[in-house]
C-alpha cells in the first residue's frame, strides 16, 4: 500500500457549510504549483490521483465504514463457527480497494470486485497489487462475469460499502447478484441512517420483503458514524449483517 512518502502534493477541504455529501469539494496542489479542484464523489478524478481518497475520506474525514463492516461480518461468521478464511467476498463498488484491505488484514483471503469506473480498478492495481483474485469493470445489473464470478471463485459473502441507498446500486440490480449466492453465504451492507427502513428506499424495502420471506436472517444492525463531512458535520449510517437462508 502507498505510503505518506509517496505523496507530493497538499489537500485543501472546502469546508463551506450544509453541503451534503455528494456537493463535497476539495482543491489538490501538485509540487510543480498546479491545482486541480475536484468534487469528492467524482471517484474517477480521486482515484486518479495515488493515495488522495485515503488522505481525504479514511485520514480526515475519518471513515469508519470499512472496518466497522469488516469487524462486524468476521465477527458474525465466527460466532456461527467459520474462521475469516472461510468467507470468499464479491466487493461490490469495490474502488480501489480499501474495505477488501480490511478484511484481508482479519484473515479473509479471497476477493473478486465490482466497479463501474475503470480507474477504480487501476487505482486498486496499482496501491493494492495481487488483493483481488479478479476484478470487474461495468454495471453489476448487466456485466455478463457477475454470475459466473459466483460459482467460478466459490464466493459466499457479498459486502456493499457505501453503495447502496444513494441512487449507486438499485435494489434490483442487487438481487440480481445476491439470488446467484448459496443459501448459507453472508451479506454485510452499509446504508444511510435515513434511507434504511422500509418505505424510505428501495433497498429498505428489499431487506424487509427478504426477511419476511424467509430469504435473508439478519444477524446485526449497527448504527455508527460514518464519517465527518468537511463542514464538521457527522454523517451515521447503519451496518447491516444478514445471512441467505433460503
Amino acid at each position: 500500500m502507498m505510503t505518506d512518502d509517496d505523496v507530493d502534493y497538499s489537500v485543501e477541504l472546502e469546508n463551506d457549510p450544509g453541503r451534503i455529501q455528494s456537493e463535497e469539494a476539495l482543491t489538490v496542489t501538485y509540487a510543480d504549483g498546479s491545482t486541480e479542484r475536484m468534487r469528492l464523489h467524482e471517484y474517477d478524478r480521486v482515484y486518479s490521483v495515488p493515495g488522495l481518497y485515503e488522505e481525504v475520506v479514511q485520514r480526515r474525514l475519518e471513515c469508519a465504514s470499512p472496518s466497522v463492516v469488516a469487524t462486524s461480518i468476521v465477527a458474525a461468521a465466527v460466532e456461527e463457527g467459520e474462521g475469516a478464511d472461510d468467507l470468499r467476498v464479491f466487493d461490490l463498488g469495490a474502488g480501489n480497494g480499501v474495505v477488501a484491505e480490511e478484511l484481508a488484514q482479519r484473515g479473509v483471503s479471497t476477493f473478486v470486485g465490482i466497479d463501474d469506473a475503470p480507474v477504480a480498478k487501476e487505482a486498486a492495481d496499482r496501491d493494492r497489487p495481487g488483493l483481488y483474485a479478479e476484478y470487474l469493470v461495468g454495471d453489476l445489473a448487466d456485466h455478463p462475469r457477475v454470475p459466473a464470478v459466483v460459482d467460478e471463485h466459490g464466493l459466499n459473502a457479498l459486502v456493499a460499502v457505501g453503495a447502496l441507498g444513494l441512487g449507486h446500486i438499485t435494489a434490483a440490480s442487487f438481487d440480481a447478484a445476491w439470488s446467484r449466492f448459496p443459501e448459507g453465504s453472508w451479506l454485510g451492507v452499509t446504508v444511510p441512517e435515513d434511507l434504511v427502513d422500509p418505505g424510505a428506499s428501495d433497498f429498505g424495502d428489499y431487506v424487509e420483503a427478504e426477511t419476511s420471506a424467509g430469504r435473508l436472517r439478519e444477524h446485526s444492525r449497527q448504527r455508527f458514524r460514518h464519517r465527518l463531512l468537511m463542514d464538521g458535520g457527522e454523517v451515521f449510517y447503519v451496518a447491516i449483517v444478514a445471512r441467505r437462508t433460503a
